[in-house]
């Protein structure tokens, strides 16, 4: 499947009511702003102010209440109130990232063009594990602060991404930006909000597809299969084909040496990246060098272009052993990839590794290929995990806690065919290795 089978080359997101599921925050806001200046506020307030930009709605609130604020600063108040939000309970509509995953795969372009302030947005995508996806991001500050429905915006977005504005499918949740869309030459998508139910007639008539979250997006058009990302790293202490036996459909990077291990896997990678500070670089493989100063490693370089690509299941080959600060720099990266809503295991065939976060996993007993002489840790990650249940196991735990200043959950034992780890609240590492 590819992308030819989607009615367009790049698709451009609006943020607030579109892709993230935000306006609460903006509704109390305007309670707590108003109730402070014991303002009654007027029921066709947040109708008023849709498709404005940032500036504009600022600039209208102190006009309309006659304020002794200058919109500069009520602007600003509204980041204070609303940054703290934004940064730890804002969440993605239902949908959105494994849509935009799907898109990324299909080799669909990506942008953000929203009102909001990139102080504001930018923690979120990062939180939720979107910020990787997109190749541009575009505010309404970068066009002079004008209404969405000008399209200068969406216009200003398709250039960035070097797609032509008929190839450009837009999704928004305004009247205005659907309006803007459509004025700019390109699709254009709704998404359900309950505070635009007022237009609901209008945006329907114009959009060519309304949905209520994305999982809907089924009916308009397909999507690429979940692609496995496959990663090489430049040291392996075990079976490289025991740790792992890559699929013809699998995404495989190597980094940096990790090419030469697969190549003795008898494995080809699609895209070697790494500074080459430690290893020779190929001569017949898609390389990308990259400076030896810089703050990734070369593995957690791999593990973004293979996030930005649209995977989100991460088999890391080797890995440990050797340095031990290279080691836990791995085992940071499985939680780099759970924190974005993606599953990475790290593995050489000695010993495997992955991280849970606020959820539940199962891990076979066999997971190294032998059923006898194996144990399974459990450790924290986070300042504490709350919550925590271990199951099918010699040592089972309940609803219990780990802290990272305590190894509680060392040498395990299995008294299953697998073991179920359960996080309810925190981040924990569980490893299995050989006795």
């Amino acid at each position: 499947m590819t992308k030819q089978t989607i009615p367009f080359s790049a698709a451009i997101f609006d943020l607030d009511g579109t892709l993230l599921d935000s306006m609460w925050v903006w509704r109390r806001v305007d309670a707590e702003f108003f109730a402070a200046r014991g303002i009654a506020e007027p029921e066709d307030y947040s109708r008023a102010i849709q498709g404005m930009s940032f500036r504009e709605t600022a600039e209208y609130t102190v006009r309309r209440f006659q304020l002794p604020e200058t919109a500069e600063e009520v602007a600003a108040e509204w980041m204070r109130m609303s940054a703290l939000e934004y940064a730890e309970h804002v969440r993605l509509k239902p949908g959105a990232l494994a849509y935009l995953r799907g898109l990324k795969r299909a080799g669909v372009k990506l942008a953000v063009a929203t009102a909001n302030r990139p102080q504001l947005f930018g923690p979120t995508l990062e939180r939720c594990g979107a910020a990787e996806l997109f190749d541009a991001i575009c505010t309404l500050a970068e066009v002079g602060d004008v209404s969405k429905a000008d399209g200068a915006l969406f216009r200003l977005a398709a250039d960035r991404l070097g797609v032509a504005p008929e190839r450009c499918a837009v999704f928004e949740d305004v009247h205005e930006g659907i309006v803007g869309a459509k004025r700019a030459g390109m699709l254009a998508y709704a998404v359900r909000d309950a505070g635009n139910d007022h237009l609901r007639n209008e945006i329907d008539a114009l959009a060519d597809g309304v949905i209520a979250d994305f999982h809907e997006m089924g009916r308009f058009h397909p999507l690429p299969p979940a692609r496995r990302c496959v990663i090489y790293t430049a040291r392996c202490e075990g079976d490289p084909a025991r740790a792992c036996a890559p699929r013809e459909d699998d995404l495989v990077l190597c980094a940096d040496g990790g090419w030469e291990l697969a190549r003795r896997a008898g494995v080809k990678p699609e895209l070697v990246i790494g500074d080459f500070d430690s290893s020779r670089e190929p001569g017949d493989e898609a390389t990308r060098r990259v400076p030896v100063e810089k703050d990734d490693t070369d593995t957690m370089l791999c593990l973004k272009e293979g996030l930005a690509r649209g995977c989100e299941d991460f088999a890391i080959v080797g890995g440990f052993g050797g340095r031990v600060d290279h080691t836990l720099a791995n085992l940071q990266a499985l939680r780099y990839a759970a924190e974005r809503h993606a599953r990475a295991v790290l593995c050489d065939g000695l010993r495997w590794a992955t991280v849970v976060k606020d959820g539940a996993i199962r891990v076979p007993r066999d997971v190294l290929g032998t059923e006898d002489g194996v144990k399974l840790s459990v450790f924290a990650l986070s300042d504490s995990c709350r919550g925590v249940s271990i199951r099918g196991a010699q040592y089972p735990l309940e609803d219990g806690s780990l802290s990272p200043a305590f190894p509680l959950g060392v040498s395990n034992a299995f008294a299953a065919d697998f073991a179920e780890i359960e996080v309810r609240e925190g981040v924990a590492l569980a490893v299995v290795c050989r006795d």
